[in-house]
């Protein structure tokens, strides 16, 4: 009998994202007939958790023991990313490891150093703006020609959007060849399942506003927030928005609706396991984000049939709504246009719905997991293929 290929899949921790999303689908719908997957943390932490399949091994750097001691001074001199290194590049070895899988950027830089002094094939998953990982200074350009060179010297680099695909090609100066575009999964039957558990209960006469997201300054919940005050107190609009998620703003977002008094216009949910139910009694799900890969909210929420509106951030939304024909796209950052496509999804609403019900049918044929997962599958066999294991 075949011996299954061992991949070990690399992230930071479980909170609740969609790279950590997209990592737990993974792990769930692999053939295991040819893949033996094993999930490395740096923290085992996070809300999704107990998303991971029981059948998959988890290893983690603060389990280890290695953070105990004299991590202390190691943080003090900024060595700690060393330390997830070498301790990884020991997983590898003890656990006879066949290849690397590392989603988002810190892990990718982990991941490079491990399968450098471990020698083992690498595919590295970019699902952010490049650029958003670097700051100002030497430091920060030292950060960017490594980062380059783990990109480089990864068997395949993967892109979950065709316009981040060539973003991370010019960044970095990478070969074309050697970037390749994988949309996010999207289990429809799972996602029907859930969205069909109890939705929640909301007062009925509000257009109801649903949005989620890590509450961090790339989201734009702030703008989102600012377009709600401009609906409420100067349109008279009879409206809720709903916010899911949880993240450093939390605070701040809570102060702005307080000033604005917006209380009865807005509440914030926390983090929601199961965000289907909120999309499926929303009226209007809206994506206010600066940035993103491939945002997989606006991607379930489409699939599902909820009418949308979104910035026109790179990289994902334009290619989700095909330009703006399945749902409305405005300039991130842009408080006032924001407002203006939700008023115009309350005016025309019947228009939006019957928008609603092509786009569902797009991105269902589209992003459809059942055959993301054999490409994926069959771009890990090759790199395999190659390194001649």
């Amino acid at each position: 009998m075949t011996r299954r290929i061992r991949i070990l899949f690399v992230i930071g921790t479980m909170s609740g994202g969609g790279a950590e999303r997209q990592i737990i689908e993974i792990l769930r719908l692999i053939d295991r007939t040819q893949f033996e997957p094993l999930l490395y943390l740096a923290t085992r932490e996070g809300d999704l958790l107990a998303k991971i399949p029981a059948d998959v091994p988890v290893y983690s750097f603060r389990d280890s023991g290695a953070e105990s001691g004299w991590s202390r001074l190691a943080r003090r001199f900024k060595l700690s990313p060393l330390l997830r290194s070498l301790h990884l590049a020991r997983v590898l070895r003890r656990e006879r490891i066949d290849m690397v899988y590392d989603r988002t950027f810190r892990a990718t830089l982990d991941a490079a150093v491990a399968t450098w002094i471990r020698t083992t094939p690498r595919v590295s998953s970019c699902v952010a703006q490049p650029e958003l990982e670097f700051g100002a200074g030497w430091l920060s350009a030292l950060r960017r020609r490594f980062a380059r060179s783990a990109y480089r010297r990864a068997s395949l680099v993967l892109a979950n959007s065709e316009g981040l695909r060539l973003r991370v090609i010019e960044y970095y100066g990478l070969p074309s060849d050697h970037v390749v575009t994988v949309g996010n999964l999207l289990d429809l039957d799972q996602l029907d399942r859930r969205a069909a558990e109890p939705a929640p209960d909301l007062p009925g006469d509000s257009f109801l506003l649903v949005a989620a997201g890590r509450l961090h300054r790339e989201k734009g919940f702030r703008y989102l927030l600012e377009a709600v005050d401009r609906l409420v107190h100067q349109r008279a609009c009879n409206l809720l928005l709903v916010i899911l998620g949880t993240g450093e703003l939390d605070a701040e977002l809570r102060s702005f609706v307080q000033a604005r008094n917006l209380q009865n216009h807005v509440r914030f949910e926390g983090f929601v396991a199961n965000t289907l139910p909120w999309f499926r009694r929303a009226n209007l799900f809206v994506l206010s984000s600066l940035n993103e890969g491939l945002p997989n909210s606006l991607l379930e929420a489409v699939a599902w049939g909820t009418p949308v509106v979104s910035t026109d951030c790179p990289n994902g939304p334009a290619e989700i709504l095909e330009g703006g024909k399945l749902g409305d796209l405005v300039p991130p950052g842009d408080s006032i246009a924001l407002a203006d496509a939700i008023q115009a999804a309350i005016d025309h609403y019947p228009d939006w719905q019957h928008r609603a019900i092509m786009a569902r049918q797009s991105v269902r044929q589209r992003y459809d997991s059942k055959m993301g997962i054999l490409h994926l599958q069959e771009l890990l066999t090759s790199v395999l293929c190659h390194t001649g294991l």
